[in-house]
This record gives C-alpha cells, structure tokens and sequence, in this order.
C-alpha cells in the first residue's frame, strides 16, 4: 500500500525547494518576498538549470528568474552551464531547453541545449542585479574581477572549501570545468605564485599560497558555501523519490528509497549532510520523508541542516 500522506510528503518537499531557489535568487537580485540566504554564497549556474526544472512548480519563479538572466547573462559561464547539465542528466529536459531558448531569443546569446522558446513570454523588467560587495555574490564579484571562466573558478573554490588542497580532477569535478582546462590554469596560477603545488606519488595537490591576501583583496564572503550541484542533485533524488513510490507497494518502496540512498551518499559526503537512519525494513521510506523534510526545510529557511537536527528527525521516526 501507498505510504499515508505521501502526496503532502511530496507536495511539501516541493515547496522547499522552490523556497531554496527563491531565496537564492533573490541574493542575485530577483524579484521576492525578502532575503532568506543572505549567509549562503550563491552559486548561478546549477541554480540556474535547478531552476528550470522547477518550472511547472512555480510559473512566477521560472519567469522572474529569466528576467534576471536576460540582464545579466555576462556573468554566466556557457561552458559551465553545458558542464553542469552534462552532469545532471535529469536536467536536460524539454523544461530545461525551453528555458534556455527563452532567453537566448531575449538576450541574443546561445546557451546550451536551447529547443523552441516560450512565444508568449514578456521580459517582466522587475529584476535587478544586487551590490557585488554582498557576502552572498563573492562569486560573481570574483567574476567581475578576474573574469568567467575556470581561473576564477578554482580560486573561489579553494578559497571557500572547508579541504585546503585539491587534485586537478578533483577540482575539476568541483568547479564544472574540463579537467585539461583547470589542470592548465593550475600551472599557470602556480607560476603566478598564487598557487602551492605538492607532489605525492603520481598526483599533484594545489592549494593557494596566499589565502589571506587573496581573501583580503576579494573581500568578504558568506560563510555557508555549499557545493550546489551535490545540493540540487539530493533536491532532485528527495523530490523524484516522494513523487514516483505514491503507488508502489511498501516492498517496491523500500528497494527504491535505498537505491535513492546509494545514487545520493557521495554527495551527502560532499555537503556533510549526515544521511538518514539505516532501515532495514519497509518503514524506510517514512524515515526517509522525515529526514527529508528536516533538512529542506531548514535550508528553505536559509539554516543548514545541524547533525542534532537530523539526529532529532530520526528519533521522532523511531518513535
């Protein structure tokens, strides 16, 4: 039988995640209704192609986000949106290229992907674009200093990321950028002195030389900076899963929310979000939608999930 309430489960969920892209967007500039995310460093590009595949979930959030595009596509990276649909398969939907070709026809650029625009769209001109000095835009102010592109990407993330040294595939992977490309402006940034290289093994490790000046120079950034394809890819596993298991037996349910599990562990290791409680039987799916809701809500609130508050939802799912 269908678990109880799995339609208010997904109906909720759903909810939090427009909430999480409007309190995002609304740091860029976008039209709302307050600023919920001010602490959190907003990253545009998953936001982006997270965003449209909300579209049917909010029709205000899908065009005032345009909007914003439309007037202020030069600080996006179209290399690094293909990257970061490339990577999010599930994202490259209809949805997706009808938002992509929107603005394109509007802006007179050429993202990815782009299929038939949406005719009857008007450009709502209500969108702004907010003081890069917010701690929330270090990222686009970073754009603005030294350009979009991978250079600028691996300074951010090594200046924000909690691990102080990365591989080249390993920043590639963070970033959204060929491992070739970031590999290549490593060396180069190296050479600039801004960048430490240590050898170990096969493998070369980078981290930057000068953190303080570099942060001193950038200036302030929020202080949650989480990686946003890892958190829009267990929005999208949380939302898929409370969406489709509505009809299956509590059997099929439990098969499904583990498999959900597996695909999403590496990325709940990359956001250090512990995961839900391990379940071994068919009341895995309401633990599941528990812990779900404890994490999504509090981010929709812009909190990031505590490990007490994951702790907290798994007793009352024992209970």
């Amino acid at each position: 039988m269908p678990i109880s309430g799995s339609n208010d489960s997904a109906k909720q969920l759903s909810n939090f995640a427009v909430d999480i892209c409007w309190g995002a967007w609304s740091e860029l500039g976008v039209s709302g209704w307050g600023r919920s995310h001010r602490d959190w460093v907003i990253d545009p590009e998953p936001l982006i192609v997270a965003t449209s595949s909300l579209s049917r979930k909010d029709s205000r959030l899908r065009d005032e986000s345009m909007d914003w595009c439309i007037r202020n596509w030069r600080h996006i990276s179209q290399t690094r949106l293909r990257n970061v649909l490339r990577s999010n398969q599930d994202s490259m939907s209809d949805l997706w290229g009808t938002y992509a070709a929107t603005i394109n026809s509007r802006a007179g650029i050429r993202w990815p992907y782009a299929t038939e625009e949406r005719s009857l769209y008007r450009v709502t001109g209500r969108s702004t674009l907010r003081d890069l000095a917010e701690p929330s835009l270090i990222v686009l102010r970073m754009r603005a200093i030294f350009g979009v592109g991978a250079r600028t990407e691996i300074m951010r993330h090594l200046l924000l990321a909690s691990d102080s040294r990365f591989t080249a595939a390993e920043l590639s992977n963070a970033i959204g950028f060929a491992k070739r490309n970031v590999s290549e402006e490593c060396d180069l940034l190296a050479q600039a002195g801004l960048l430490r290289v240590v050898t170990q093994g096969n493998r070369f490790y980078y981290s930057l030389d000068k953190r303080r000046n570099l942060a001193s120079f950038v200036g302030r950034a929020a202080t949650i900076a989480p990686d946003w394809s890892a958190l829009f890819r267990v929005i999208h596993a949380i939302m898929s899963l409370t969406e489709i298991t509505a009809e299956y037996s509590s059997e099929v349910q439990f098969v499904e929310t583990h498999q959900a599990l597996l695909r999403i562990e590496a990325d709940l290791k990359t956001l250090g979000i512990e995961g839900p409680p391990k379940i071994r039987t068919t009341e895995m799916l309401d633990s599941w939608l528990t812990w779900a809701s404890g994490i999504m809500g509090s981010m929709a609130c812009g909190k990031w999930p505590e490990p007490q508050e994951v702790m907290q939802a798994s007793n009352q799912t024992n209970v």
